[in-house]
């Protein structure tokens, strides 16, 4: 799996082999929950309806994994992951409710930044605060707002290369008041035209990304042994991104390909 996701393959070379393990559990389990959402069958409200409904039985799975009875192979290795780290519930199930508001919102659309960085927490930043007690932090109070940072600046440089294919499925993510500020129709983004107007929204998304990103690496010292170094892999492979993102011929179109 580490060869199809940056981060998982600079988590299993720079952690122990049981670190390493464990995060490839949660990474699976997170990647097979995403997959519900991004794949589904087309744009109806019908398809919307199933995805709730897989979503659902994917919450009914995690009660089951807490109790103890995993359903397949690799949600026991989870659950073995589990057994061996104090992992706290809830970012889990606010992960599930991320998810599911990408399907009890058709068309899916966000009204401001600070509602598109709540959204960034619930699928991305949660995914830092389960990887918080593989890593050992040494205070881990001080260490979940920088991992929820990272989790959020990731979220919107994907949101940022994502925005036309992301908009053929009926979700808009980019905040509807900086879309109206700034003069962008969505048919622009659903074109994946760049426009002066265009570029401006990306410009001030991009500023917020690299401000979290910056949270991020403020707080990597909150981690002991090989996490720091960690930490600015990720952040610099992302801001390499971000970087490329902010230019003018590659934002809409989804030219720029990255791994989360």
């Amino acid at each position: 799996m580490a060869q199809h996701d940056p981060i998982l393959l600079y988590v299993s070379r720079l952690l122990d082999p049981q670190t390493a393990a464990d995060a490839a559990a949660l990474y699976a389990w997170c990647r097979r929950l995403d997959e519900i959402v991004d794949t589904p069958d087309d744009n109806s409200d019908n398809s919307n309806t199933t995805t709730r409904a897989q979503l659902e039985e994917w919450q009914d799975r995690l009660d089951q994994l807490w109790d103890g009875r995993p359903v397949d192979a690799m949600d026991a290795a989870l659950y073995q992951c589990l057994q061996r780290q104090q992992l706290d519930r809830t970012p889990f199930d606010d992960m599930i409710a991320g998810m599911m508001a990408d399907t009890v919102n058709h068309p899916r659309r966000i009204a401001t930044m600070a509602d598109l960085e709540e959204y960034g927490y619930q699928v991305a930043g949660t995914v830092g605060l389960m990887l918080l007690p593989l890593l050992n932090a040494n205070n881990t109070t001080l260490a979940q707002a920088p991992a929820i940072a990272l989790g959020q600046a990731i979220q919107l440089i994907n949101i940022l290369r994502d925005a036309t294919p992301d908009g053929t499925m009926g979700r808009i993510y980019l905040p509807q008041d900086l879309l109206q500020a700034k003069g962008v129709l969505e048919s622009d983004i659903l074109a994946g035209q760049s426009s002066p107007q265009y570029q401006a929204v990306v410009q001030q998304v991009a500023h917020r990304a690299e401000e979290l990103l910056q949270a991020a690496e403020r707080g990597k010292q909150c981690l002991p042994g090989l996490g720091p170094l960690l930490v600015q892999i990720i952040v610099e492979l992302y801001r390499g991104y971000l970087d490329q993102l902010e230019r003018p011929t590659e934002n809409a179109s989804g030219s720029v390909r990255t791994q989360a």
